[in-house]
């Protein structure tokens, strides 16, 4: 029988797939251990994962992101991006790596399966394999590391291939690395002297390439291509959370029952303490129309939304899965999991985000041809009104989403991984 070490920067978009592979393993006959920070303890003894906390040091709740790491707020959103580099995933790195360790001792695990913001993974890559377990990379977000054929992580350029393209992503990353996460590479680098006594084997958010494979969590035709790194890539499909079957619908569902276009705005569950920024001029801009608007506040008070109107509906959380199949375009900030519910479910978007890697989810989605990406984290009203009217109005972004659904409903991601693990330790094979 394997035993798996899963390990997880603890933000619940991170957490929640790790988790949902896990109780797979475990039904597959697996050992599984997780270990991340301590609120998800619950979560992970439910689907009969042993859990082990991260130390003090690597653990912070994500609803006190901005007290945590002082300063932070301040920070308009590409330097925010930075500074979360630096502070939140780069500087708890040996730390991490430290617990590694330790878990190691614990559980005996032959397999480490990390998200690719556990950065306590760079130190560990570099040994050789013979002298760790064998390492699996996931990416819950849009892929991070470095090619030929891209720009770098964060700003949400598109792609450029060709000679002239290409010049112009070696020009980028080499600023990217060093400039911009100069300081983040320079915090990595000195904790992996701290822990091993060597320099990182790579670029802080390129660790997942020197894993057995990188797991990641969508379809092709939504992720860039990428020639020189495509044989260490395995996609998968996406983890969404299924709702309960007892579920009970809203009083107002009936309502959803109408030849009105329904438009469903959300600003997910992490960056919503504004609702300002998205949800409520997406209300406004859309109040005097025949449209019927679902506002979801991702579990703050209805009250936070500061406005009223006859065709709408707000609701602190709606299992997204009954709700989608009647919804005609979603308008969201880009969380990498809530655009996938909506293209799962053949749905367009509107996609408005400039914090964490939203502007490379929208760049994403513009490319697929299933939405239109709006370049600003607080759009007006009346972009929100034309763009939805765009969506709207042309058929061919269902058609793309639909697409895209086709796609995505060929792949099950847990069970895509648990398959490949497990066939690896029976082999006995390694990188």
């Amino acid at each position: 029988m394997s035993s798996i070490l899963l390990c997880s920067a603890p933000l619940t978009g991170h957490v929640q797939p790790m988790i949902a592979i896990g109780r797979q393993l475990v039904q597959d006959g697996c050992e599984v251990s997780i270990l991340t920070g301590r609120k998800f303890r619950p979560h992970a003894e439910r689907a009969g994962i042993r859990f082990i906390a991260l130390p003090d040091s690597c653990d912070y709740d994500e609803a006190s992101l901005n007290e945590r790491f002082a300063g932070r707020a301040r920070r308009p959103a590409f330097l925010r991006s930075r500074f979360d580099a630096e502070r939140m995933f780069a500087a708890p790195l040996a730390d991490q790596y430290r617990a590694v360790l330790e878990a190691l001792e614990r559980v005996d695990a032959d397999t480490i399966l990390a998200e690719n913001l556990f950065l306590g993974m760079l130190p560990l890559i570099g040994r050789s394999p013979g002298t760790r377990p064998r390492v699996f990379g996931v990416c819950t977000s849009p892929l991070m590391a470095t090619s030929v054929d891209t720009a770098p992580f964060g700003p949400g350029l598109s792609p450029a291939t060709g000679r002239l393209g290409r010049l112009r992503n070696r020009v980028l990353n080499a600023g990217a690395r060093g400039v911009v996460l100069r300081r983040a590479q320079q915090v990595a680098a000195a904790a992996t002297r701290d822990c091993t006594g060597a320099e990182p084997p790579c670029f802080l958010l390129d660790w997942v390439l020197h894993a057995e494979t990188a797991f990641i969590l969508t379809t092709p035709g939504f992720e860039y291509p990428r020639s020189d790194i495509e044989q260490r890539l395995t996609f998968v499909g996406p983890i969404l959370p299924a709702a309960p079957g007892d579920a009970p619908k809203p009083p107002w569902w009936d309502r959803l029952n109408t030849d009105r276009p329904v438009v469903l705005v959300t600003q997910g569950t992490l960056d919503n303490h504004d609702l300002g920024r998205l949800v409520e001029p997406t209300i406004d801009a859309l109040a005097d129309t025949g449209a019927l608007i679902v506002a979801t506040t991702g579990g703050r008070p209805i009250a936070a939304v500061r406005r009223d109107s006859p065709n709408l509906i707000v609701s602190e959380f709606v299992p997204f899965d009954l709700l989608l199949p009647h919804v005609d375009v979603m308008v969201t900030n880009g969380g990498w999991g809530g655009v996938h519910f909506a293209l799962s479910h053949g749905v367009p978007l509107v996609v408005a985000g400039s914090t964490e890697d939203k502007a490379e989810v929208g760049a994403r989605l513009a490319r697929s041809g299933a939405g239109v990406r709006l370049r600003s984290g607080s759009p007006g009203p009346a972009r929100i009104r034309r763009a939805v009217e765009t969506v709207l109005r042309d058929p061919a972004y269902r058609t793309r989403a639909e697409e895209l659904a086709a796609e995505l409903a060929e792949l099950d991601a847990t069970r895509s991984i648990s398959q490949v693990i497990i066939g690896r330790a029976r082999s006995g094979s390694v990188g």
